[in-house]
């Protein structure tokens, strides 16, 4: 008995020494990290252009209450502009509230895999923080301060958690699909694009990258043909022109699927699109024109509009909608199939239907 007592005491020490070695720091003593921006340095050398932006607490919730502090450093690594910022501030530097990661375009461009090494090995950064693209570059883009925001960091935080505005041009990416898409093979990243305005953000186009930099930026139309094929985002519209005039749909209702098929030899990708709702903008008279002809019209136009995209895709050779994915698990898994898929990607032909459905003219006939 005498001996348990020994043993529980000499294991509630070592318990109570473990404690005081901890690093622990009162809210009071640490500085949130809301956002963070990733830029090429200026000097010319290798290296990274890093800029913070701090929450400073504040006891009022209203529109332009948000207070902010900014902090660059240059560097040869993200870690060593990291320990150096540190250095110019009295508070412990906390990343776990980090919601949105920027990436200047010009790193972009040039390369980011080092920068996701930084952001995979970093224990107090969240895997379900948001990645971007900044343009011009992440600094500008880190250091807006919307008029509206309640709280630092509030306005993208709405926007990409669609807690606040839906729109089918914003496709919010989090950090842990971004390196899925990056590690997978089939599938390839893409990123929302950020640029700064007069009120606060416009975030109307993704960019698509391949392993290793972005290759490309593109329309906002086209960024509202990935969200519709890849996530059937119903909050959306479908537009077409007759005689010079525009006609718009409200989406009500959409699905997408696709399969591959072999067509005289020749592996062909078959896309089919279904799409129904009601006239957002169209002439007046509408309702009384041949609505099976104004469908046509609409099949025709959107279907060359997504083969013109999707071409354009593998013109840049990237996947971002994960055909190669599909492909590999509809087929036997071994790495010649990788390899099958890498020759036939380049020279896919893609057979795009489109099925609208016109299910009224709104409140104007």
């Amino acid at each position: 008995m005498k001996r348990l007592r020994l043993t529980l005491l000499a294991l509630m020490a070592l318990s109570l020494s473990a404690l005081s070695g901890c690093g622990f720091r009162d809210i009071d003593k640490r500085f949130f990290v809301v956002a963070m921006g990733i830029d090429p340095t200026d000097k010319g050398a290798k290296g990274y252009k890093i800029t913070l932006r701090l929450a400073v607490p504040s006891p009022k919730v209203e529109p332009g209450a948000g207070k902010n502090e900014f902090l660059t450093m240059d560097a040869t690594s993200i870690a060593e502009a990291v320990r150096l910022l540190k250095s110019h501030v009295d508070k412990e530097l906390d990343f776990g509230h980090c919601k949105v990661f920027v990436i200047g375009e010009q790193l972009a461009r040039r390369d980011y895999t080092e920068i996701l090494r930084w952001l995979s090995r970093r224990r107090d950064v969240q895997s379900i923080a948001f990645m971007s693209v900044g343009q011009p570059d992440a600094k500008t883009i880190v250091e807006v301060e919307p008029k509206t925001e309640r709280y630092p960091g509030n306005t993208l935080f709405l926007m990409f958690g669609k807690d606040g505005t839906q729109s089918s041009y914003l496709v919010p990416i989090y950090m842990f699909d971004f390196i899925r898409r990056h590690e997978e093979h089939g599938l390839d990243p893409i990123l929302p694009v950020i640029r700064a305005d007069d009120s606060g953000y416009a975030i109307t186009r993704i960019a698509l990258l391949n392993k290793t930099k972005l290759v490309d930026i593109v329309s906002p139309a086209e960024t509202e043909t990935y969200s519709q094929i890849r996530y059937q985002d119903s909050k959306s519209t479908v537009a077409a022109v007759k005689d010079g005039v525009t006609m718009v749909i409200n989406v009500d209702n959409i699905a997408s699927h696709y399969k591959f098929a072999n067509v005289n030899g020749e592996q062909v990708l078959q896309l089919r699109l279904n799409v129904s709702g009601i006239f957002e903008e169209a002439p007046i008279g509408v309702y009384g024109e041949n609505w099976t002809e104004l469908e046509g019209i609409f099949n025709a136009q959107i279907a060359a509009e997504i083969k013109k995209f999707l071409k354009k895709a593998q013109r840049d050779e990237v996947d971002p909608f994960g055909f190669g994915l599909r492909y590999r698990a509809t087929h036997a898994g071994t790495e010649q199939t990788w390899r099958d898929w890498q020759r036939i990607y380049p020279q896919l032909k893609f057979d795009v239907k489109v099925k609208v459905k016109i299910e009224g003219t709104g409140l104007v006939k």
